[in-house]
């Protein structure tokens, strides 16, 4: 490495990751020492012009409308899930019933329980 003028130069003029200064010619090159330009304003005009920031309890009234959504699916699997048929079949082979609908039970809730995490994300 060569330092030319205050800023790192590589002998063979290509910088790469692999070399232990880059991380110097990195800072060096992300460092804006130009005088502030003049806009007439024109930030401040566009940052009055964005709309506010949502307020929580919007925030809140979304996260109610995914949990009543979750819900409700969850109402309506069950209620057109033939759970007289499958209560005759797992009695027949003789299956603990109450540990398979907890693992659906469960199993579902954390699916949609991730759905959910990832849509506030």
């Amino acid at each position: 490495m060569v330092i030319k003028g205050g800023v790192v130069h590589s002998e063979s003029g290509v910088i790469g990751g692999d070399s232990p200064d880059f991380d110097t010619w990195l800072s060096q090159q992300l460092q804006f020492n130009e005088p502030h330009l003049d806009d007439d304003g024109f930030c401040e005009r566009v940052m009055a012009d964005l709309p506010p920031a949502p307020a929580k309890r919007s925030e809140r009234r979304a996260t109610r409308y995914q949990y009543a959504a979750v819900i409700a699916a969850s109402a309506i699997v069950c209620w057109q899930f033939p759970l007289q048929e499958a209560l005759a079949a797992m009695a027949e082979q003789s299956i603990s019933l109450y540990s398979l609908v907890g693992l659906g039970i469960l199993s579902s809730v954390v699916a949609m329980t991730g759905g959910i995490v990832a849509a506030r994300r």
